[in-house]
């Protein structure tokens, strides 16, 4: 009987930072002496997202040569690593498959992803047809294509990401050619509730083989947009045996799932049956083998307990820990000192700076008090607030403003801009012979007083070396109430992937102490109770967001009819449960005037997170033309 240690490692890689991610790999490694194979994420050695860089032929190479430094501490382990291979005239996503110090193999990903997110294809050719070997840069060659992986007791194949997401798994045909194990290295960006799809995808794959599955993936803010969420599986014959650390701080994490060869392959001889078809099967008799001797086990004494914790899904918690995430990794990676943020008395602005605050929190637990520190930062100094009152704005927003920096000890200052909005539109007024006035040119009126706010913020940003928040949420950026070059200014939006309807709920559970990050924040009760109001009308009109715009759980059943399900604009309004027919008749058509003709706003929105099953951003998510008109 041997027992194999197979450790899934999910690590914190950035773009192009070749001497980076290479260290990290090896520290990871350091720690997994005892392992017989250690399985890291897919594009690894990279980077996830480098988009069209991934043309360029420096990537390759550098690519290449962390590789064989890798390889060079592999050991008698098996080591799994992704990167780009470019292979003339194709490039190829990989797992390079490395022991004793070489390159054994490598697997082309076979299925690349092209939804939502994903671009793959733009820059890689899928595997599956690729020639069985490869010509390494030193000359030699190297097995290529989809491989079994073979000793006495036990065997293993490798699907990468998407590969375990089709139809048609590559896995099914290594399992039915005598895989024991399958090992799935991914770059799985955070959606809410996708990790429960992970392991129902994972747990049927490894009850129909009888047989296991690991899985390793990316995580943190790899390269601004997409946040990789780690939460490494171990599955044996259907059931979570071991679960990793998701959104996690840390550099890497790691979970081992110790498998007893007699015990995993009395249980395929009992239970596996072939369900691929003639065709599949073929296919597997026609797979690479490669055999391995030796593949160092564990004796019973230290075989780990399994460690897999069912939470469940709680997509409040996840949203605060992928957020928050999300903008220390900003930090982190680009080097400035702290965020600058409008805090206005609202629940967007207040959401933003609880996220920063729990980053901070999250910072010190996982990371120890010296960690901030040693990566010169200053938590009295990491985020820094700026209330821009006009005669518009009551004392409430004010003083909500006020007290949610004071709960939460960040630095806070107010000032008044009804100075310099009378002098723009004073000047404006000798320009155009005429004063505006709030009943010919009301959005000019309103617009004004927010991008006044935008320079102010901006110097403020600049002078405490900092990055500036963009406080916008889908909802709003669906129907473009914003105004460009004001509240839409900033060099990230944290919140423009969650609709406002989400937001609200959140704000509650935290106000109401059910947050396992940040305390219950009593300031929070005045915000929430107040109708959300962009309060650029005169108090006397007592401006609120959903008159001027719909309920924003209508709002919220329209985009999602519209954007995800992809009803016709002609049906669209009986396509939403609502009890009020001529409100969701008026808030249908306000819909389809406004968000196509808010697609240029979207364009030109700072980066923001994918949160959710769907987002807006053009650049990462949903492409509409910029111009376009709804007619039939």
């Amino acid at each position: 009987m041997s027992i194999y240690r197979c450790t899934a490692v999910s690590i914190r890689t950035t773009p192009l930072d070749f001497r980076g991610n290479r260290e990290r790999i090896l520290a990871a490694l350091e720690k997994c002496k005892t392992s017989s194979i250690v399985l890291f994420p897919e594009l690894c050695i990279s980077g996830y997202g480098c988009e069209d860089a991934f043309y360029f032929p420096w990537v390759w190479e550098h690519s290449w040569k962390s590789l064989i430094q890798i390889a060079e501490a592999s050991g008698s382990r098996t080591v799994v690593v992704g990167l780009p291979f470019f292979q003339s005239p194709y490039l190829y996503n990989v797992a390079a498959v490395l022991r004793n110090g070489k390159v054994i193999a490598l697997v082309p990903k076979q299925n690349l992803a092209q939804t939502g997110v994903h671009y793959e294809n733009r820059w890689f050719t899928k595997g599956e047809e690729a020639d069985p070997y490869a010509v390494a840069p030193d000359g030699s060659e190297i097995s290529f294509g989809s491989v079994l992986f073979e000793t006495d007791d036990f065997n293993f194949g490798i699907e990468i990401c998407e590969d375990s997401w089709v139809q048609t798994r590559p896995g099914q045909n290594l399992v039915e050619a005598g895989a024991d194990l399958i090992l799935s290295p991914g770059a799985s960006h955070f959606a809410l509730g996708k990790q429960e799809t992970r392991k129902r995808l994972f747990g049927e794959a490894s009850r129909n083989g009888a047989g296991a599955v690991l899985y390793s993936n990316l995580n943190g803010n790899e390269s601004g947009r997409l946040i990789f969420e780690g939460g490494s599986l171990g599955f044996l014959e259907g059931a979570l045996v071991t679960e990793g650390p998701r959104c996690h701080f840390t550099d890497f994490e790691f979970i081992h799932l110790d498998l007893d060869s007699n015990d995993i392959r009395s249980r395929r001889a009992r239970n596996f049956r072939p369900s691929g078809t003639r065709e599949s099967r073929s296919k597997s008799k026609n797979l690479q083998r490669i055999r391995i001797r030796e593949l160092p086990s564990v004796s019973v004494k230290e075989r780990v307990s399994p460690s897999a914790t069912e939470k469940g899904r709680d997509d409040y918690r996840d949203f605060t820990r992928a957020v928050s995430l999300g903008l220390f990794d900003y930090l982190r990676k680009s080097k400035t000192k702290g965020y600058t943020l409008s805090l206005s008395g609202g629940a967007d602005s207040a959401a933003c700076a609880l996220l920063v605050k729990a980053g901070i929190l999250i910072a010190k637990k996982e990371l120890g008090k010296d960690y901030l520190p040693s990566i010169g930062l200053d938590e009295k100094n990491l985020l820094f607030t700026l209330y821009q009152g006009t005669e518009n704005n009551s004392d409430l927003t004010q003083n909500s403003a006020q007290a949610l920096a004071a709960e939460l000890e960040v630095p806070h200052s107010s000032i008044r801009i009804d100075s310099e909005v009378s002098s723009m539109i004073r000047k404006i007024s000798e320009v155009v012979g005429y004063v505006p006035n709030w009943e010919s040119h009301n959005l000019a009126l309103q617009n004004i007083q927010a991008r006044v706010r935008s320079p102010l913020i901006w110097l403020l940003a600049n002078v405490n070396g900092h990055l500036l928040l963009s406080t916008g949420n889908r909802s709003e950026a669906s129907v473009g109430y914003t105004t460009m070059d004001g509240d839409s200014s900033g060099s990230v939006a944290p919140l423009t992937g969650i609709s406002k309807e989400f937001l609200l709920a959140w704000l509650r559970n935290v106000m109401e102490g059910r947050d396992e990050i940040l305390p219950a924040i009593r300031s929070l009760e005045k915000i929430l109770d107040s109708k959300p109001t962009a309060e650029l009308k005169p108090l006397q009109d007592k401006q609120e967001d959903e008159k001027d715009l719909m309920p924003y759980p209508l709002l919220q059943k329209l985009e999602e009819s519209f954007v995800v399900k992809g009803i016709s604009p002609s049906q669209i309004d009986r396509s939403v449960d609502w009890e009020n027919p001529v409100e969701v008749r008026n808030g249908a058509e306000k819909f389809l005037k406004l968000f196509p003709a808010s697609q240029w706003k979207r364009e030109r929105l700072p980066p923001s997170f994918h949160l959710d099953s769907y987002g807006l951003d053009p650049k990462s998510s949903f492409r509409f033309p910029i111009l376009s008109e709804i007619t039939f």
